[in-house]
């Protein structure tokens, strides 16, 4: 009973901070990104001097602060010559280690409870934070009184859920939903294939698949941009299956293939059934696959969004803007939701290829240090560019959890992974 607490304690901590809110009954208070943040700050200080070690920055974490840190400089810059008061991002740096710190509480809750922290329990502890998100938004969009009591808890701009008319999660919608969901599909995926304990544990790994299928489904009604995680973690399956060697490894991937198929079945079954007796979900599994249904009945795979986004390619007018933008972002100026667009315009070439450069230099590092991994962190910086054809948002809370593992908890992750080689 205790220990069942301690881990609903830590699936809220962690989502206070991957899926981070406002509180309706305290608007003056700081989110719970932010507030996790100040918590993890201080935590971190605790535990870093009494280990007696002074204040550790890893190559991959100093690097990356380094490159928050230009990056915001360039975009002042951006402000001053443009003689503009909008700092969006002039001070990504407080944004960068926000995420940072808020991270940390659940990573030491982690250790503290099971001893160490792992890519195995960091993804078993995602996903249940994924799936309670997205099964929440069934709950909220169908009950009122669930819906009032979210809503008593959680901020939301009613104004800007009711105009989009898609379902929320308890704390997360629209893009920056999928985005998130998107990137736990693909670490999950990633940690079936590689990590021995899960292909040891079947309560784990069948919990995982119907996880992984119950949040491509729902998540796609919430944002269809989870379905892009879904696309990739298909690839990287078949990209596991085709690398693995012989022996336990191949036996291995045979099983999780063989669940998979299974779980794919049943999953469609119900969809179908559900699709063709109920009006509400057959309303909503055409939104959230509505590319598919066009690509059936029209022959074109196109959704009503990505053709607005169309219209929405907006470019610099002359050459001092492609340098270093215009300084304006914020009030969605340029009428404009592409990332590409926005943060161009915002501190031109110069600050996009900043930005860029922390992500590639955050998978690049990840994909050395834990080359078990590199399929998974060369997804993750695919992601990067490719949710930037939507939206404007970063993939760095992803990374934020793995900035904060210990040498130690890096040799278990070792120990416990299949071999690149056969991975």
């Amino acid at each position: 009973m205790w220990k069942a607490l301690r881990v609903f304690l830590i699936g809220v901590v962690l989502t206070g901070s991957y899926y981070s809110f406002e509180f309706a009954f305290a608007p003056s208070i700081p989110n719970t990104k932010i507030l996790l943040a100040g918590i993890g700050f201080l935590w971190y200080i605790f535990d870093t001097f009494r280990a007696r070690k002074g204040i550790p920055f890893s190559p991959l974490l100093l690097g990356s602060t380094l490159l928050a840190l230009l990056y915001s400089i360039v975009n002042l810059i951006a402000v001053d010559l443009n003689n503009t008061s909008d700092y969006s991002y002039a001070s990504y740096l407080i944004s960068f280690f926000t995420w940072v710190f808020s991270a940390y509480p659940a990573v030491a809750l982690i250790r503290m409870e099971h001893g160490q922290v792992s890519v195995r329990l960091l993804v078993l502890y995602l996903a249940g934070a994924t799936l309670f998100q997205c099964v929440s938004a069934i709950l909220i969009d169908q009950n009122p009184a669930i819906d009032e009591f979210v809503s008593s808890i959680v901020a939301w701009d009613t104004k800007l859920t009711q105009e989009s008319d898609r379902l929320n999660g308890f704390s997360t919608a629209l893009d920056p939903a999928g985005a998130r969901f998107a990137l736990v599909l693909i670490m999950m995926m990633a940690a079936m294939a590689v990590d021995k304990e899960i292909k040891e544990r079947p309560k784990e790994l069948y919990f995982l698949i119907a996880s992984f299928f119950l949040i491509t489904a729902l998540g796609s009604m919430i944002s269809r941009t989870t379905s892009t995680g879904t696309a990739i973690s298909l690839l990287l399956l078949v990209l596991y299956s085709m690398r693995s060697g012989h022996g336990s490894s191949t036996q291995g991937m045979s099983r999780i293939m063989g669940i998979f198929v299974a779980f794919a079945v049943i999953g469609f079954g119900l969809g179908a059934y559900l699709y063709n007796t109920d009006p509400y979900y057959h309303e909503i599994f055409r939104f959230a696959f509505e590319g598919f249904f066009n690509l059936a009945e029209k022959g074109e795979f196109s959704t009503s969004s990505s053709d607005i986004l169309q219209t929405m390619w907006v470019w610099p007018k002359d050459n001092f803007g492609w340098i270093i933008g215009t300084g304006l972002y914020e009030n969605w100026v340029y009428g404009s939701d592409i990332g590409y667009c926005r943060l161009i315009l915002y501190s031109g070439v110069v600050g996009f290829s900043i930005f860029a450069l922390m992500f590639v230099f955050l998978a690049y590092g990840f994909m050395e240090k834990y080359p078990e991994y590199r399929l998974m962190f060369l997804a993750f910086g695919a992601m990067t560019f490719i949710i930037w054809f939507k939206v404007s948002t970063d993939i760095l809370m992803i990374y934020t959890f793995f900035l904060w593992l210990t040498p130690k908890e890096e040799e278990y992750i070792h120990a416990y992974s299949i071999a690149p080689s056969v991975a």
